[in-house]
């Protein structure tokens, strides 16, 4: 099984999901502790989740793995679980820990960012 693991400085676990960038990418096998197994830095021009916001078509490097991040947008796991990516949002800062938690059905869970206006929303006009 993949895991990839959100991580903006390869170091610890991270979020904003959407946008990123940074991934350590776990192999995880029933009987044996998780292995990292590659960090990966998507290059400029492969679109980040949030660049695919409403296309479930475009491939993405990330898409069938598990994906755990410390924060994500609501609607996030679900437009992810139509790529065939089962997210999981997470407290847990430590990416081996989150990891081998997950693996063990023990990973604490934490509510997504609601959601907000932003640059997400297709243009609409202000209001005074």
């Amino acid at each position: 099984m993949k895991i990839a693991v959100v991580s903006d400085d390869f170091r610890t676990l991270t979020g904003r999901t959407g946008r990123a960038r940074r991934f350590l990418l776990f192999e995880a096998e029933e009987g044996r502790p998780p292995q990292l197994e590659t960090h990966v830095e998507l290059p400029a021009q492969c679109p980040t989740y949030h660049e695919l916001h409403d296309d479930d078509q475009t491939p993405h490097p990330l898409d069938g793995m598990v994906l755990i991040a410390n924060e994500a947008g609501e609607g996030f796991r679900e437009r992810l679980a139509r790529r065939g990516t089962q997210v999981h949002i997470t407290s847990e800062r430590d990416p081996c820990t989150a990891v081998a938690l997950f693996l063990e059905g023990k990973l604490p869970g934490k509510a997504p960012t609601p959601r907000q206006e932003s640059d997400c929303q297709p243009d609409k006009p202000l209001t005074a």
